[in-house]
């Protein structure tokens, strides 16, 4: 079985002895559009005034009518977030799976791809995140394989290296569904003919 409880504790900082870390480390949260229309509480989004969490889409448009801003829930979590330049090119596109981030992409206004600069800090979390699942117990290695495989599309290598090696508390079916299931979380699912 894959053991991470070392890896995990060498990277996580120990809760005693120092200040507030997060005001030296950005931020990998997409920036909400300034006029958001609902409400988040405790992790979820709800309608002002509503206590059903929100399922449906939120469209923003520039002055000239284009897109400016989309976001899709399902009972009231994120999962994607994109907005648009007012020539209509892309600018930035948030991917979700379980209130945290898969994959965040940008663009420069011409619609060139650009490389995100904060990518191997989200990859670091979701290599976390990943190790804390095979580290419970009992271990939940689907949802561990799930996101090596996302820390992996996102650069890290480190869970590049784990994934060569299916963890044997899974089967290959199973393997393949969660790999499955990383790119489409990631946007990368392959067009079927």
């Amino acid at each position: 079985m894959w053991r991470f409880s070392l890896l995990v504790s060498i990277w996580l900082p120990s809760g005693g002895g120092g200040g507030d870390t997060t005001k030296n480390t950005p931020s990998t949260d997409p920036t909400p559009p300034a006029n958001v229309t609902l409400e988040q509480r405790n992790g979820l989004y709800y309608k002002p005034g509503s206590n059903t969490p929100f399922s449906g889409s939120l469209l923003h448009k520039h002055k000239n009518g284009s897109n400016s801003f989309e976001a899709a829930y399902t009972n009231g979590m994120k999962l994607l977030q994109r907005s648009w330049y007012t020539n209509g090119v892309p600018r930035e596109e948030y991917r979700f799976h379980q209130g945290h981030i898969v994959v965040r992409r940008d663009w420069n206004h011409v619609g060139k791809l650009q490389t995100w600069r904060n990518l191997d800090l989200l990859a670091q979390e979701q290599f976390v995140r990943a190790a804390q699942f095979s580290a419970n117990q009992p271990p939940d290695m689907q949802r561990a394989y799930l996101w090596f495989h996302i820390a992996a599309a996102n650069g890290h290598l480190e869970s590049s290296q784990l994934l060569k090696n299916q963890p044997k508390e899974l089967t290959q079916q199973q393997a393949g569904e969660i790999k499955a299931e990383a790119e489409r979380l990631l946007g990368l699912e392959t067009k079927k003919k």
